[in-house]
């Protein structure tokens, strides 16, 4: 493209301006130029700028650090090596200029310099958002306490107040491990359960209504992880932990599985068909619409585990010798085990010895702009099996036609990071929650329960790291939320141990908080989640305000979500909680 016009810094969101100053230079040259979160791109020409034109801007991504380069169209000058590797970082709404100089026909090139006065920490929207919500828990804290201990002086005046000063003592009904039902332990009800799925749901809202604009609250572009990529693994592990108490009292009341297997069914059919519709809203042509989603993954994810589970379920008090007793929560299911880990198998066979036509087999790319290292032409190679699979079911009319690779690597084929390969995968990770919950049911002291779920975190962790050689993008099998690889759930169960145990510790054994604000709508998660899909639009927009920065975007998004938590509040005090 020929350089446009020279401009005036410009602000606005995740970008600067840098400008190419030519003085003396009598040749024609280009600025070539791509983001180093481009994995294995090629720099690619983004601006001309003719032997009369002296200065030329562009516009340049402030997200990542970016390559450049400039070359000349005249075969007779020389690049100096300080034009072939430019690489920058940017600093959001900072001017720079490259300086471009031509000596006995040696064009010679200096480093982006950052001219003007030093833009504004962009970060300094969440600081503030951070402290003001850290200033509202703080403040409700000591309200709690000031309350708590106006209860126990009125208890003291007015022994009639008992029953008041009970109320607001009482674990929100949870039982207690010691209650009793039909000669066995009742099943506890563990806040920290709805709480950690009510963290994953906040996060997951405030994503998908843009993360006020800052890149890590945004899905990463392949490889890698970022704050959005963690939530919605999140919920399919919490999904699997809590399936582990709903069946243990199948298990104590004998259920037949005829009617268990009915429920599962129908509960499966219900998530996929809101999914579908929630995925395809706003499109009248049916040939358009986008078949699978987040809620249909739930769906054949719920299914397969709970199916698989229902074979196998039992009392956690049965099953196993004193000789294993201590691993009873493993050795109760290995039966359990061997599907599961079928199942990953099979996923390993599909995408790396399945032959997809015209690509190279065992791809893990995102196709586009990038390539192999072979010479082989990948551009429409994104996703490998895991999209091949989805185009011999579906066709390409049905399949995802946003993915968040399409932005860097400027791929043109459908990719849906929710496809069918994925399932086996979200399955296992769902099964590592559902191992989460085995040992809540089957270990009733703290220290037993923590020692488990830190050893769990570690050993997942460390088998991730391997897999991925603790590199973004040159591991065996990368972390990959596209993908859902392998090292990607593996992670995202390590961290879920771990976030599992400061719930459970904080509000259900040391009860230094209550799960609030989470706790609300992790009670009615479904409800919320579509909800804020399908009434996204309405609300966001409320405002008719154009977020023009973080700040703006932080206030629009942080009320789309708190308008959401408050729903969740109202229905919770109503005794209103809806499940499907």
């Amino acid at each position: 493209m020929m350089c446009p016009s020279t401009r005036t810094a410009r602000s606005g969101i995740n970008i600067a301006e840098l400008s190419v100053n030519t003085q003396g230079v009598n040749s024609t040259i280009v600025l070539q130029l791509i983001s180093a979160e481009c994995h294995t791109c090629a720099l690619q020409n983004v601006s001309i700028i003719p032997a009369e034109k002296q200065n030329c801007s562009v516009i340049v991504d402030t997200r990542w650090p970016v390559r450049m380069a400039i070359i000349t169209t005249n075969l007779a000058d020389v690049i100096d090596e300080s034009c072939k590797d430019l690489g920058a970082g940017f600093e959001e709404n900072g001017n720079y200029v490259i300086y471009v100089k031509m000596k006995d026909k040696t064009i010679t090139c200096q480093s982006p310099i950052r001219t003007g006065s030093d833009p504004a920490d962009s970060n300094i929207t969440i600081y503030v958002t951070i402290g003001i919500f850290a200033g509202l828990a703080l403040a409700c804290l000591g309200f709690s306490k000031s309350k708590r201990s106006f209860m126990k002086v009125l208890y003291q005046i007015h022994p009639n107040a008992v029953d008041t000063y009970a109320y607001t003592e009482q674990d929100l009904g949870t039982p207690t491990n010691g209650s009793k039902e039909n000669g066995n332990r009742k099943v506890e009800r563990l806040k920290s359960l709805d709480t950690f799925r009510g963290i994953s749901l906040v996060i997951m809202m405030f994503v998908n209504y843009g993360g006020a604009d800052y890149w890590f609250f945004s899905h990463s572009k392949w490889n890698g992880l970022t704050v959005a990529d963690l939530v919605f693994p999140w919920f399919i592990w919490i999904m699997g932990t809590a399936m582990s108490y709903s069946y243990l009292s199948l298990a104590r009341k004998n259920v037949q599985k005829g009617k268990i297997f009915t429920k599962i069914l129908r509960r499966s059919v219900v998530l996929f068909a809101l999914g579908f519709l929630v995925s395809s809203a706003g499109s009248r042509n049916f040939t358009k619409w986008r078949v699978m989603g987040v809620l249909q993954r739930f769906s054949l994810t719920y299914f397969i585990t709970a199916t698989v589970h229902m074979f196998v379920m039992k009392d956690s008090n049965v099953g196993a010798t004193e000789k294993w007793r201590d691993v009873r929560d493993l050795v109760n299911y290995w039966k359990e085990w061997i599907v599961q880990l079928l199942l990953l198998f099979i996923h390993i066979c599909i995408t790396f010895f399945l032959k997809v036509p015209g690509c190279p087999t065992g791809y893990l790319g995102p196709g586009g702009l990038a390539n192999d290292g072979n010479g082989e032409d990948v551009s429409l190679c994104t996703g490998g099996a895991a999209r091949y699979v989805d185009y011999s079911i579906l066709g390409d009319k049905l399949i995802y036609k946003s993915p968040t690779c399409a932005e860097i690597y400027q791929t043109t084929v459908p990719y849906d990071p929710e496809g069918f390969l994925g399932v086996l995968t979200s399955c296992f990770l769902c099964f590592l929650g559902l191992q989460a919950g085995k040992i809540l049911v089957t270990f009733q002291g703290v220290q037993a329960r923590v020692k488990r779920f830190l050893i769990w975190s570690v050993v997942l962790g460390s088998i991730s790291a391997i897999l991925c050689k603790a590199s973004k993008n040159d591991g065996w099998i990368p972390i990959n939320k596209n993908l859902w690889s392998i090292s990607y759930i593996l992670a995202m169960a390590s961290m879920a141990f771990v976030l599992l145990t400061f719930c459970y510790l904080t509000v259900d054994v040391y009860k230094v908080w209550s799960g609030a604000p989470f706790y609300f709508p992790g009670m009615n998660s479904i409800v919320v989640y579509v909800c804020h899909e399908v009434f996204s639009t309405p609300f966001q927009t409320f405002w008719d305000i154009e977020p023009g920065s973080h700040a703006v975007a932080m206030l629009i998004n942080v009320w789309d979500v708190s308008f959401w938590i408050l729903l969740s509040f109202y229905l919770y005090h109503k005794k209103i909680f809806i499940s499907v």
